[in-house]
């Protein structure tokens, strides 16, 4: 069994070093993928312990030992780019009114809550710039760009190069066909797409800027799947929603099943972190 891994590790290794000069995307990146046949990536963070899109969910992210950490963006008024999903800060923490209509200073007095609506707790809201420097060589971002305003698009990709995070943050695009568009900002940028159908999927693999794209349950084209992971595709989809929570119901079993289902996913997008975590590494056997 040891013995199979190791080749399947090996395989998984040279595929990345292949796919990285193929396709326009970092090659550490897709060797460090490479080292596990699945990976988790944290919901905002570790949000169901900490405020989302927190230091401390983050924090937790990191010490539960998953791969990858999901975070949202958007921009203060005065262009201070900060982790908040919302439009408006009413949901998540102390504060009222708009994002793009707070200036930094002013988002600096309000505090996350615990839980959407819930008590406050002692967290502040983060810069980006905070987080590309906690997460440097802890854990992979990936960057979930809420802020409306294109133009700090450029600016998000500054401030990662700035901080020498190009090759551990994957950039989510919700339009595969602005791929082009934003390769041409920072090449050594992993651009991240959604793919709504078969025939995305094979636009984004034919643009040959990035093998990592976001699928979801709807695809049932299973051969098909199982040969592009077997060619080094890594495909993302999320238990999020409805099987994290009949996870929590139910057990492991859930997600026992969800892998039997979906083997040519490699990543997997969870608000249960800890729970996929065990599932993983057996200990919900022990």
């Amino acid at each position: 069994m040891i013995h199979v891994l190791t080749i399947f590790r090996v395989l998984l290794i040279v595929s990345s070093i292949l796919f990285s000069v193929a396709y326009g995307q970092s090659g550490r990146l897709l060797t460090k993928l490479s080292e596990k046949e699945q990976h988790i990536a944290a919901h905002r963070g570790a949000h169901k312990e900490f405020p989302e899109n927190s230091i401390a969910s983050i924090l937790e992210a990191i010490r539960l030992g998953v791969s990858v950490v999901e975070i949202d963006i958007r921009s203060t008024k005065d262009g201070v780019l900060i982790l908040m999903h919302d439009g408006t800060v009413d949901r998540t923490t102390t504060g009222k009114g708009k994002v793009s209509q707070l200036t930094y200073a002013e988002i600096q007095t309000l505090y996350l809550r615990d839980t959407p609506a819930g008590a406050a707790s002692n967290c502040h809201i983060p810069t980006l710039k905070e987080v590309l420097r906690l997460c440097r060589g802890k854990i992979i971002l990936d960057i979930d760009f809420k802020e409306e305003n294109e133009k700090y698009v450029a600016k998000t990709f500054e401030l990662i190069a700035a901080e020498n995070m190009e090759d551990e943050v994957l950039f989510f695009l919700y339009d595969h066909r602005l791929i082009e568009k934003f390769y041409k900002l920072n090449p050594r940028i992993t651009l991240f797409p959604r793919a709504r159908s078969m025939k995305d999927l094979h636009e984004i693999l034919k643009s040959k800027r990035t093998s990592i794209v976001h699928i979801d349950e709807s695809f049932d084209n299973y051969n098909e799947l199982v040969k592009l992971k077997d060619q080094g595709v890594i495909l993302w989809m999320n238990t999020l929603g409805d099987t994290d929570e009949k996870a929590l119901r139910e057990g492991s079993t859930v997600y026992e099943i969800f892998l039997k289902k979906y083997p040519y996913v490699r990543i997997i997008q969870t608000d249960n972190p800890s729970l996929w975590k065990n599932i993983l590494s057996g200990k919900h056997r022990q």
